[in-house]
């Protein structure tokens, strides 16, 4: 071999290794599919047990409204897993608000209804996501 074979052999092969596709053990999850109902339509959520209600409307560019029982709220909203989390504007209005929610829900479609648990209180909340902007 000449002294030059051995470098060029092991420049190919980082080429190679660079050029060949990255295998990933699952593939990401398609979040506007997974929030498609969510951006044509409205959830609504119920807290029974602490007496508030309100209605979500989540925007494609990750920001949502919200009209609820203690007034208008505007924010942001992430999916980590299968949850969506909201982060309102401004920081909690009263100590038994969290700065952040997270819920189930992701991929869930018009017509459905769930429940999940309040992360402060660990109250029951109704989910149930409505077909149009109401």
């Amino acid at each position: 071999m000449t002294r030059y074979a051995q470098p060029i052999a092991a420049l190919i092969c980082a080429v190679l290794v660079l050029a060949a596709p990255a295998v990933s053990a699952a593939p990401p999850a398609d979040e506007a599919a997974s929030m498609a109902d969510f951006f044509k339509g409205t959830l609504e959520v119920d807290n029974p047990v602490g007496e508030w209600s309100g209605k979500y409307f989540f925007e494609p560019n990750h920001t949502y409204k919200e009209t609820g029982s203690d007034g208008p709220v505007t924010g942001t909203w992430s999916i980590e897993g299968d949850r969506f989390c909201t982060v309102p504007d401004k920081g909690p209005a009263a100590p038994d608000r969290a700065a952040r929610y997270c819920n189930l829900g992701v991929g869930r479609h018009t017509g459905e209804q769930w429940k999940d648990n309040d992360p402060v209180t660990g109250n029951m909340v109704l989910f149930s996501l409505k077909a149009g902007r109401n």
